[in-house]
């Protein structure tokens, strides 16, 4: 089922008050809701239930369903990208906390070539060095993985005479507020969707008085 279908029907159900208690709804009162036939609308419920997000039962012969906290968390996620769509259009929002990286990104962020690309298209040399944040909510980390699939400014990749430097692409971005710099994806990333990495022209842990587990707020520009 296509997500967004499935998260229109949850939001009906709860609607129709099945987020806080088991609802009455026989299949042909749900094909009407779901404006679907009866056939489609049994389906439905029993692709929802398949995946956990609804639970159902019989009594009396009638069926009885409930939106599960999974369904009501994929509700949830839902209602934030909406609201973040509405309140910051052409941005992407990403919440997380500081975290110790591998030590690579120094190495790697000092390579002439690739802070001449930075400066470029950032507008400054970067601070020889990335921010590294993890992301713990699964809405971000769902907003981190549709960022990487975007395809940014391009970084392109070298080669010296001892190996190949990979490419990467960056994104424009705002942290915390108040510093510019941007988000970075390598091309072969070590990285799940759950960590960020952060450059700017300042040594960040300094510049905002960041330590390992601290909250921070990166808005990321997706217009080009």
């Amino acid at each position: 089922m296509n997500r967004r279908l499935m998260r229109t029907y949850l939001i009906d159900l709860i609607k129709l008050g099945g987020g806080e208690r088991l609802i009455r709804a026989p299949t042909t009162f749900l094909a009407i809701v779901f404006g679907v036939s009866q056939q489609t609308a049994s389906r439905i419920i029993n692709e929802l239930c398949s995946n956990e997000y609804v639970y159902k039962t019989m009594k009396n012969g009638n069926l009885w369903v409930r939106v599960t906290e999974k369904g009501l968390a994929e509700v949830e996620e839902y209602i934030k990208y909406i609201n973040d769509a509405y309140k910051h259009p052409g941005k992407v929002i990403l919440m997380g906390y500081v975290t110790k990286g591998l030590g690579e990104g120094a190495y790697y962020i000092s390579k002439r070539r690739y802070q001449i690309q930075f400066k470029d298209i950032l507008g400054f040399y970067p601070y020889p060095g990335t921010l590294n944040i993890r992301l713990k909510d699964p809405y971000y980390i769902s907003q981190n993985r549709f960022l990487r699939s975007l395809p940014g400014y391009r970084i392109k990749g070298f080669r010296t005479r001892d190996r190949y430097f990979g490419g990467a692409k960056v994104f424009k971005a705002t942290i915390q507020g108040k510093v510019y710099g941007g988000v970075v994806y390598a091309d072969r990333s070590i990285y799940g969707f759950d960590i960020v990495e952060v450059v700017a022209e300042q040594y960040l842990r300094e510049h905002l008085g960041l330590k390992d587990g601290d909250e921070i707020t990166i808005e990321v520009s997706i217009n080009q």
